[in-house]
């Protein structure tokens, strides 16, 4: 507030400052052809059901989301290096069980954070080797609303090619957090991969966009978990065989995404976190 603004006219004239910019705002997204149910979240996506993926956490800041993850066992969860990059560990929270990020959801855990561990290899800069592990306070209730997902490697010549991103991404290219978690089908493993020019490393990346050129990532999706539908070991199961790394921001849904190859670190994230113990 102004410091010269100490009038019962003067706070009333900015609020309503404040409230004539929110409306400008909801009224310039609604005439932009944008369709009210596609706005935010990962765009293009779809609302989940409850249970639907009880592998997914929203890991906060301050008590706001920043990025997702997944469960590896009761006391560790995955998600990306950049997430937790010289952040405080004591100001951070993983929340489990949650679809939505402003209402308690029945069965919803808080866990306050142990220990953050990056892959050494980890560069801030380009977002190699961008996988970090988060050892929690105490360990997780395992339960209908919290499993870990036994984590593979992609099978990238499946027919058909089922797989989704799972998190609550920005409304929309440099919008705020989401409120609801949502999915989407990520089917293009032919995207043109070329606007990463050298940026994409294939043997420690995955890049996938969508065929219909409407379904991306966004803000704040970062660390979320990319799942494929499988029965390559005969029976069929959902894997995690990604985490997304970065694009070039969700404007444009066309082009594809780069997410960090789980299988490359097989070996660290067991020897860091130990075994999964998968029923």
């Amino acid at each position: 507030m102004n410091s010269n603004c100490l009038t019962y006219k003067c706070i009333s004239f900015e609020k309503k400052a404040m409230l004539y910019a929110l409306v400008f705002t909801l009224f310039f997204t609604f005439v932009s052809g944008v369709p009210h149910e596609e706005l935010g979240r990962i765009i293009g996506g779809t609302q989940a059901a409850a249970g639907e993926y009880p592998f997914v956490v929203s890991i906060s800041l301050q008590d706001q989301h920043i990025c997702g993850g997944f469960i590896h066992n009761d006391g560790w969860v995955v998600t990306a290096a950049e997430c937790v990059h010289g952040k405080n560990q004591g100001e951070l929270k993983v929340t489990i069980g949650a679809l939505s990020l402003i209402t308690p959801d029945p069965g919803e855990q808080i866990i306050s954070v142990y220990k953050l561990i990056e892959f050494s290899q980890f560069d801030p800069v380009s977002l190699i080797h961008n996988i970090a592990l988060i050892q929690l306070a105490r360990p997780i209730e395992i339960g209908p609303t919290a499993q870990p997902i036994r984590y593979g490697e992609i099978d990238e010549f499946a027919t058909p090619w089922d797989a989704y991103i799972v998190g609550w991404g920005a409304t929309l290219d440099g919008g705020i957090q989401a409120t609801r978690l949502r999915w989407a089908p990520i089917d293009d493993l032919a995207a043109d991969c070329g606007i990463f020019i050298d940026e994409f490393q294939p043997d420690s990346m995955i890049c996938a966009g969508s065929t219909t050129g409407t379904i991306s990532p966004c803000q704040y999706d970062e660390g979320s978990p990319l799942t494929q539908r499988t029965n390559s070991t005969g029976i069929s199961e959902e894997i995690v065989v990604g985490i997304m790394s970065k694009n070039k921001g969700c404007a444009d849904p066309s082009l594809p995404t780069i997410y960090t190859r789980l299988s490359t670190y097989y070996s660290w994230i067991l020897y860091t976190a130990g075994p999964q113990l998968l029923k």
